[in-house]
């Protein structure tokens, strides 16, 4: 079926084919690893800091977890939360938005009387 020279030219194809791949994993890696660029949510645009902040609200909902909350939203303005929320709450945003939202801030220790509704049915 396959001769020597076949068999031989193979083994030195799988040689050459692992060690390309050894040596772009070493260069990517080592020599020229990808560098971050600073990724502040205070650098976003606004629709995306909206998006940032609803994001961080669902993720408290689901794991509870305040201080990671918080350590989320140190970058950005600090009343930044009590405006989306407000603002959305006016635009009539779903429930299902607006419910984590207003948790978050009630658990950071602000509540205003639009918010009033959806803690309520966002009550256990």
């Amino acid at each position: 079926m396959y001769d020597a020279v076949h068999m031989k030219r193979l083994l030195w194809f799988i040689i050459g084919l692992a060690l390309g791949v050894g040596l772009a994993l070493f260069i990517g890696w080592q020599v020229l690893p990808v560098q971050r660029a600073n990724s502040s949510p205070a650098l976003l645009r606004r629709d995306y800091q909206e998006e940032y902040l609803r994001l961080t609200a669902a993720a408290y909902q689901v794991d509870g977890d305040l201080a990671r909350a918080q350590q989320r939203l140190a970058e950005l303005p600090p009343d930044s939360l009590v405006k989306v929320t407000e603002r959305w709450i006016a635009q009539g945003k779903s429930d299902a938005i607006l419910i984590p939202l207003a948790q978050l801030a009630r658990d950071l220790g602000v509540s205003t009387p639009g918010m009033q509704p959806y803690l309520q049915r966002g009550a256990p």
